[in-house]
């Protein structure tokens, strides 16, 4: 089999650029870590021969990327590899994300055409997981979703779908221009608007979550009673709480734009998230409702210009005189995970307060808003210590929760009116 050779995708080079504000010791960031469970009966070396059946199918998982010169995807010939299986100390879906976790922490080179690190999990010698870590370039949150569902195929004796492969959508992103450039004019446009850009912020990061069943339904009678989503309540609601906690009344969010709207790349192994930053300007006088539909039509349009060529975007913002042209170098990020299995484990203190995780970064976003449904809404808050000092992502977290309820509730005709009190211990 001869090598392919091509163009990134627009997402494949959003995440090797923004990497570079991370510097050379940061780059694990990028490393996304997974535990499939695997099902009773099915044996190691069946585990191991799926995985390797994975990295067969989806190119993007035998590739080499760069950025330097001529950003560049090699597709390579498969070739079977070592699969290791790692016996764990306890039985438990815990222990196998701390063993992927492991793997996540440290770089992952992506110049060499194996951009990922794998192993099946065994307790007494019986496959439990399989555990990956996959760099960022190679897979986002939905690629690693086709992988699992695929994984599941797989142990079921049944081949994966054949579909299209990341350097297929590069070469038609480079071969049809116009909605590039359709994209690029808007950014070019609204880039003046835009602040809130990274000051270089190298304090510790920590992680607050809450989990809210009240704050799920909150936000869901919101979307249906305006019509209007409920990933774009849950922005407008923590751009209030984040504005009330740093006193600001604007502040631009990068949204995370998954750019899998058409069916045909829907199910490509690859990275297509990109940067849609928005700015959100919190006027307390405003009704409360009519804020959130503001919202949802800026995220709408922020998203349907989601897709574009971040070198290209550079290069224009540089001609027109930007003093600050980096389209990825953005200090707030609002990243929607959608509906994944979010609720807590029995104990857990999700399930009465607050829960915290600390973070080895020390670069990138000074906060980040990362939220996902399932049963409830786990609104998760990350933030530098000198943006948020003290039990500040707890609050923020907890104030989110607040404002959904209070807005739902209907009594405040103006965001002022909005409490956001937690209605938990933090």
């Amino acid at each position: 089999m001869n090598t392919r050779t091509g163009p990134l995708t627009h997402g494949q080079l959003s995440v090797l650029r923004s990497l570079a504000v991370h510097g050379p010791g940061a780059q694990a960031v990028a490393n996304l870590a997974s535990a499939w469970e695997v099902p009773f009966g099915v044996g190691t070396a069946q585990v191991m021969d799926a995985w390797l059946r994975l990295v067969e199918a989806h190119e993007g998982l035998r590739s080499s990327y760069t950025a330097e010169g001529t950003p560049t995807q090699r597709v390579h010939p498969f070739e079977p590899s070592q699969v290791p299986a790692v016996e764990l100390t306890e039985d438990t879906a815990a222990a196998a994300l701390g063993l992927a976790a492991g793997y996540a922490a440290e770089p992952i080179p992506v110049d060499a055409g194996r951009p990922w690190r794998a192993a099946v999990a065994t307790f007494e010698g019986e496959p439990l997981y399989l555990v990956t870590a996959i760099h960022h370039v190679a897979a986002d949150n939905a690629a690693l979703a086709v992988l699992e569902e695929d994984f599941g195929r797989l142990l079921q004796g049944r081949d994966p779908e054949p579909g299209p492969q990341p350097l297929d959508l590069a070469l038609e992103q480079r071969e049809r221009p116009e909605a590039g450039e359709r994209s690029l004019r808007h950014w070019a446009g609204v880039w003046k608007d835009l602040g809130d850009r990274d000051p270089a912020d190298t304090s510790r990061r920590r992680r607050a979550s809450v989990y809210s069943l009240e704050g799920l339904a909150a936000a869901r009678k919101l979307s249906e009673d305006l019509r209007v989503s409920v990933q774009s309540v849950l922005l407008g609601v923590g751009a209030l709480a984040v504005s009330r906690f740093e006193a600001r009344d604007r502040l631009t969010f990068a949204l995370m734009a998954a750019n899998r709207v058409d069916e045909r790349w829907a199910k490509v192994v690859g990275s297509l998230n990109q940067y849609a930053p928005v700015t959100v300007a919190v006027d307390e006088d405003a009704h409360p409702l009519d804020f959130l539909k503001a919202t949802y039509v800026q995220c709408l349009s922020a998203y349907m210009h989601g897709s574009y060529d971040v070198d290209a975007l550079a290069a224009r913002l540089r001609d027109q005189g930007e003093p600050d042209p980096e389209p990825t170098g953005f200090a707030r990020h609002f990243n929607f995970l959608g509906a994944v299995d979010a609720e807590p484990a029995p104990g857990s203190p999700l399930l009465t307060g607050a829960q915290w995780r600390g973070s080895g970064q020390r670069t990138g976003a000074n906060l980040h808003l990362a939220i996902a449904v399932g049963e409830g809404v786990l609104i998760g808050v990350g933030a530098s210590e000198h943006l948020m000092p003290g039990d500040g992502p707890a609050r923020t977290a907890a104030a989110i929760e607040a404002g959904l309820i209070g807005i739902a509730e209907g009594s405040a005709q103006t965001l002022r009116e909005v409490g956001l009190d937690p209605v938990r211990q933090v």
